[in-house]
């Protein structure tokens, strides 16, 4: 049995640094997007070009998905309007249930989809408790440049380490 925590590929990168080519030679078909720190900054609006680039050359190879534990319908639903994707708010991840709804409405087999995004406990987690693919990316900061530094992600892979 693999460790509920164990991240598939840890990118150490931005999401606009993942490589689409790479996604693609490991059965990449479909990607769950977290928001918040992956796409852009929590205390931001703007997303950055580099994101919004990523996200138009990857919509043309994957299907796309946001999901996010942001509570605020209306800010997810302002980012996900202007980069026309489909999503879900208020996930409370690492908990599976609107995953798995996000799931079926993709409609791929779980070994083609993976989830992106900047939290262990959060975002790896409900990844490997529904058996897709997890990819850890560096939070952005407010002018969508990967973070120097970042608490958390430090303190998470301190317990994970722990934890196996």
């Amino acid at each position: 049995m693999r460790s509920i925590l164990k991240v598939n590929w840890d990118s150490n990168l931005p999401i606009y640094a993942i490589s689409q080519s790479e996604l693609q030679k490991n059965g990449i078909h479909s990607l769950l997007l977290d928001v918040d720190g992956t796409l852009l900054n929590r205390k931001s609006n703007m997303i950055p070009k580099s994101v919004k680039n990523w996200i138009i050359e990857s919509k043309k190879l994957f299907s796309l998905y946001l999901i996010s534990n942001n509570p605020s319908k209306k800010r997810i639903a302002k980012i996900a309007k202007e980069l026309n994707l489909r999503y879900k708010y208020n996930a409370s991840k690492p908990g599976k249930k609107v995953t798995l709804s996000a799931l079926k409405e993709i409609g791929s087999e779980p070994k083609n989809i993976a989830i992106i995004g900047d939290r262990i406990f959060t975002d790896i987690i409900v990844g490997n408790r529904c058996n897709i693919k997890t990819i850890l990316v560096k939070r952005l900061n407010k002018n969508g440049l990967p973070i120097k530094f970042n608490l958390t992600l430090t303190i998470e892979r301190l317990i994970s380490y722990f934890i196996k």
